[in-house]
């Protein structure tokens, strides 16, 4: 008996200190996340005010909205190169270097081409800041712990959705735009410093689960898989229509201040991060599992509905309260659907992010294009029959998964 007591203090004296390393690198990389998401989300504002600053048309607006994420798509699959090559920490202090150089410049640029350009640039960099990132919490989760899993979203979106778009509303009106972008400068100049303290000097080779890399269409002949993405499709490509023009409909139609607008995007950030923070175990858990992932559904196309035919303040922050709390839900289903599917994770996570940029960039680009022509509030009713269409195929008929 002693010597099992003896034996077990000993093993807590090796294991404390690296509990104590891991709830360093866990609270390093949380700020460090939470920074990354403030800046990204506070940049989006200060494009979107550049924009309107031009005078640019919907179109425009959406054009500008899009370059930087149809140039994160594009630098996926490069990034993820490059890091297995190379120390991430000289790559995520390079580009964010070169980010702040950029964001120093593009308020002092002529025209929204040149914006949009600057964009497409930025998005270049953040795109290989992401796949850092990512790999390295995924390489980390085994000693965070699974219930850790949705942390870095979590903040990272509470940083974009949420903080940034407020930050960035209060430095435009208290200093300026073009005070705005300096300190979006400096964020990401600070960054370069915090993210050679916080990521390790080299990654670990990725694992593929042990499941077989199937070819494109016998992985879209699994139910989980093809649900799955359907549904993350549909759902970046209304994030981004929302997301984009949500400062318009506050502007335009509720006649809302500037200053004032930006509570629709944080409403619908704040609810989403909510819902992924909070509620996961409660929905993954819970009988009524497959309910409640329709129910989002139902309310994100009433959260469609109501941007569409009711332009009054209350009705919109209804809407974008049950828009975020529905991607919530949608998204904590399918990552842990996902997660217990028999396939390639890694295969499927770079589809996946593929599929949420490019849906996000589509998205915006369509939604500018049929604004100009059809109204902006028309758009978001059309958008209810993809959406329609997904509910009735998968939720009216019995689950395979």
């Amino acid at each position: 008996m002693a010597r099992d007591i003896a034996g077990a203090a000993a093993a807590q004296e090796l294991a404390a200190p690296h509990d104590r390393e891991v709830r360093r690198f866990l609270m390093g990389f949380i700020g460090l996340t939470l920074l990354s998401g403030l800046t990204i989300g506070m940049n989006k504002v200060l494009a979107t005010l550049l924009g309107l600053h031009l005078h640019v048309s919907n179109l425009q607006l959406a054009i500008i909205s899009s370059a930087e994420t149809i140039a994160m798509a594009l630098g996926t699959l490069p990034a993820g190169r490059l890091l297995a090559r190379g120390d991430p920490r000289y790559w995520y202090g390079g580009v964010s270097l070169t980010l702040a150089a950029l964001f120093c410049i593009l308020p002092l640029l002529p025209g929204w081409h040149w914006v949009a350009l600057a964009m497409f640039l930025a998005g270049l960099c953040i795109s290989l800041r992401i796949v850092a990132m990512s790999t390295v919490f995924l390489q980390r989760l085994p000693q965070l712990g699974q219930g850790k899993a949705g942390w870095y979203k979590g903040t990272l979106t509470l940083g974009i959705q949420f903080l940034g778009p407020l930050t960035g509303n209060y430095l435009i009106a208290h200093l300026g735009l073009q005070a705005g972008f300096l300190v979006s400068a400096a964020a990401f100049a600070t960054l370069a410093v915090l993210g050679w303290q916080v990521l390790p000097a080299q990654t670990a080779q990725r694992k593929n689960d042990g499941a077989p890399a199937l070819p494109w269409r016998a992985l879209l002949r699994i139910p989980a898989v093809r649900i799955t993405y359907c549904f993350e499709i549909l759902a970046s490509f209304t994030a981004s229509s929302v997301g984009v023009f949500s400062l318009l409909l506050a502007i335009r139609e509720l006649h809302w201040p500037r200053d004032h607008a930006v509570w629709l995007m944080a409403v619908q950030g704040l609810s989403f991060v909510a819902v992924l923070l909070g509620l996961g175990g409660a929905v993954l858990r819970s009988v009524h599992r497959r309910r409640i992932y329709g129910a989002a559904h139902l309310g994100i196309m009433l959260a469609l509905l109501l941007l569409g035919l009711l332009p009054f303040a209350p009705a919109y922050l209804l809407a974008a309260g049950l828009l975020g709390a529905g991607l919530g839900v949608n998204n904590l289903v399918n990552t842990d659907r996902i997660a217990r599917a028999a396939v390639d994770k890694a295969r499927v996570s770079s589809h996946l992010t593929l599929f949420a940029m490019a849906g996000g960039s589509i998205g915006a680009l369509v939604a500018g294009r049929l604004a100009d022509g059809i109204g902006l509030r028309n758009v978001f009713l059309l958008w209810l029959c993809p959406w329609a269409a997904a509910w009735l195929l998968f939720h009216l008929k019995p689950s395979k998964e």
